[in-house]
């Protein structure tokens, strides 16, 4: 039982990372454990295991996974292995790995501050099971049921105003982090004609995401922009058109874009009410039939239903990578 987090102040971040690492040794599934067959009827048949969490901890390492034999999974991330190996500088990171498996869920809820995940357990062999088949169908919805919410003020947590400054530090962190989402989308667009077509990333940071997909797609046209006017100075070298400027007040004309990667709509970045309202400006900077991609290093806070129901298509829920055998959150949507 994973019942850790049962403070009335929040942790300073070293008795955190000693409270994830506690959670690691807990969960980690060693290279000896083997697959082993599920029977879902004995699994149910389980005594209940609970997990609690605060607002103000780490509620947004919460996952759900829908799709398995018309289960929901219920799982929650643990020690990311970039954050083990100095690469970034969060405790998690957006991969999902069977490590990170709970249960079946049986229920989940929010009474402030409180989280409870109630779940049937299972076994490490059947947590390999059940995350292989996962990572085999890329139309299994992931996402993320709570964010985290600052204990003073009891709002969600955002980045500053003008955006986040820049130095070597962060970039290599960022570089890092998203390494295998770069990576994931390299095959995902692979063989695809780019010829003149534009994209666009209203959130481009560094513009090393934008770089990475002009080197792979030569002839598209990347245009980049950013809150940050420290951002721009520097992604203005990496990418064909860049711009200083909020989002939601993007000048490009509607209907213009191919392509638009969206990397911002996430947990800590933005608050809810302004990514879904900086999404909805957004879509209609794309043409029909064009593509809108979201991901993130952390949650992204627009629900699949919401997506649908605004006249997006979806065309796949998650990425795999290879090196980590891991998953993560990755909507490709047709306008």
């Amino acid at each position: 039982m994973l019942d850790m987090y049962q403070n009335e102040t929040p942790y300073s971040y070293e008795e955190m990372i000693e409270i994830e690492k506690g959670i690691y040794e807990k969960l980690v599934i060693r290279d000896d454990e083997v697959p082993v067959e599920v029977n879902i009827n004995e699994i149910l048949g389980r005594d209940i295991e609970v997990f609690n969490d605060k607002e103000y901890n780490m509620p947004q390492n919460i996952f759900l996974i829908e799709g398995y034999e018309g289960n929901v999974i219920v799982g929650r991330k643990i020690w990311s292995v970039l954050s083990r190996e100095g690469k970034i500088n969060a405790i998690n990171c957006s991969m999902l790995t069977s490590s990170m498996l709970l249960g079946i869920l049986k229920s989940c809820y929010r009474k402030k501050p409180n989280i409870r995940v109630e779940y049937f357990p299972l076994k490490n062999g059947e947590k390999l099971t059940i995350f292989d088949s996962v990572k085999r169908n890329l139309n299994n919805d992931v996402y993320y049921p709570f964010n985290f919410r600052d204990y003073a003020s009891g709002q969600e947590k955002e980045s500053p105003k003008t955006g986040w400054p820049f130095n070597l530090e962060r970039k290599a962190y960022l570089g890092y982090g998203e390494y295998h989402i770069r990576e994931f989308t390299k095959k995902y667009f692979n063989g695809e004609n780019m010829e003149n077509m534009i994209v666009y990333d209203p959130a481009c940071s560094t513009g090393e995401f934008l770089n990475t997909f002009k080197k792979n797609h030569n002839t598209c046209i990347t245009i980049g922009h950013d809150l940050s006017s420290e951002m721009i100075a520097y992604a203005k070298d990496f990418v064909d058109e860049a711009l200083c400027c909020d989002a939601i007040e993007s000048p490009l004309p509607d209907g213009s874009v191919d392509i638009m990667f969206l990397r911002f709509l996430n947990s800590e970045v933005v608050c809810t009410g302004k990514a879904h309202a900086n999404m909805e400006k957004l879509i209609s900077k794309v043409k029909t039939k064009g593509r809108i991609v979201c991901f993130g290093h952390t949650p992204v806070l627009i629900k699949l239903e919401w997506c649908e129901a605004h006249g997006l298509r979806c065309l796949n829920k998650i990425g795999y990578d290879d090196d980590h055998d891991a998953i993560f959150q990755y909507y490709v949507f047709e306008r």
